[in-house]
């Protein structure tokens, strides 16, 4: 078994850093998401003022508020960690994705009012 140490790993972002990269990313997916503060505070049963809280950076969430912000928003929580598409050039990643969810979304709406009519 080999050792673990912890000078062998490094990140390039303070706490603070990360605790606006979480708040961005909050934010950025529930907008990709179509969804108000408020709606994304009622899926992930959150109040609204502790999710405008995380959103403003001013609040780090448990990791049980995480996984349900993540469930809310159709991500990984991993992906509300990580640096913004603006920073790391993901955001076509996040597009094909939102692509995929619209496309699929579309094919069940169709699918839907054809069973509904024929």
């Amino acid at each position: 078994m080999s050792s673990f140490s912890i000078s062998e790993y490094s990140c390039s972002m303070t706490s603070d850093e990360l605790r606006l990269t979480v708040a961005k990313n909050i934010k950025r997916y529930r907008k990709l998401n179509g969804l108000t503060q408020m709606a994304l505070a009622e899926k992930a049963d959150l109040s609204v003022g502790y999710l405008c809280d995380l959103e403003a950076g001013g609040k780090w969430g448990m990791p049980e508020t995480i996984v349900r912000l993540a469930a809310a928003l159709n991500v990984q929580p991993f992906q509300l960690y990580a640096k913004a598409e603006e920073d790391t050039g993901a955001f076509s990643s996040d597009l094909r994705w939102l692509s995929a969810a619209l496309k699929q979304n579309l094919d069940d709406t169709i699918s839907d009012l054809l069973q509904k009519y024929n």
